[in-house]
């Protein structure tokens, strides 16, 4: 169905590559596990001719997200979930040589859409752009890039004003449950951000980060895997739980210390 749907939109004007990605690309994936594919295009292909390819091959469905990028939501005949993400073709990988080319730093996940492009397996290149570009950026980590990420998510988690140690110590304090969540998250956004890039890792995005950490890098922090188990499990319980977060923090700036020495 997957590649019916490929080869219907394929037939549209705009659209210019397509691509899947997520779990199934890296083979990471499980029972659980959606389809996302990548539709990379010159401009937006409408909603009214999207639906009539969709519905052909889906029983329900929710078009037009745009909680994280624009994307149709829906689920197979089969029962498999599939994720269609829109993509402008030039902003995404315009995006990517900012990073890559000017080593610009994002507030997470800074190299998630170089891991996209790079580990996507292309199923229709009209022109070769995305294969080009796939090409292109096949290239060493580079070491600007590396040292801007680690700057700036230290910067955010413990060297700036207000850090997000701090935040979390007052969230816990007062037993604000919701910003507890919300501090706990950015900092780990963070963490993970300055992990993968100590490594020379792409970011795999926000799904499996322990698992991936664990089988990639060679380079963690002492207690990695049990201090998020134990800063996870008794964040919302005990005050003190900011003292695991200390001990992260201290162990991340010594494998920094040791890696860039």
């Amino acid at each position: 169905m997957v590649q019916d749907i490929f080869n219907e939109y394929a037939r549209f004007p705009q659209v210019r590559a397509m691509a899947i990605g997520g779990s199934r690309a890296v083979k990471r994936n499980d029972e659980f596990s959606d389809y996302d594919v990548y539709v990379y295009s010159t401009e937006p292909v409408p909603t009214e001719q999207r639906r009539a390819v969709l519905e052909k091959y889906c029983d329900s469905m929710a078009l037009d997200n745009r909680y994280r990028e624009h994307e149709d939501v829906c689920i197979m005949e089969d029962g498999t979930e599939l994720n269609v993400i829109y993509r402008n073709l030039e902003e995404f990988l315009a995006g990517i040589d900012r990073v890559v080319e000017h080593y610009e730093v994002l507030d997470g996940c800074t190299t998630g859409m170089w891991h996209n492009l790079m580990t996507g397996r292309i199923a229709y290149d009209k022109g070769g752009l995305l294969g080009a570009a796939k090409e292109k950026y096949q290239m060493p980590y580079p070491q600007e890039l590396k040292n801007n990420i680690i700057s700036h998510h230290m910067n955010l988690i413990k060297y700036g004003i207000p850090s997000f140690m701090g935040q979390i110590e007052k969230a816990m304090k007062r037993g604000d449950m919701v910003n507890i969540g919300q501090s706990v998250n950015r900092f780990l956004s963070s963490y993970f951000d300055i992990l993968f890039a100590l490594n020379e890792k792409l970011h795999p995005g926000e799904k499996r980060l322990v698992q991936v950490s664990m089988e990639e890098c060679s380079i963690l922090p002492a207690r990695f895997e049990l201090n998020i188990r134990l800063l996870l499990n008794s964040m919302f319980k005990d005050p003190a739980t900011i003292s695991v977060v200390e001990l992260m923090v201290s162990e991340l700036e010594k494998v920094i210390g040791e890696t860039l020495a």
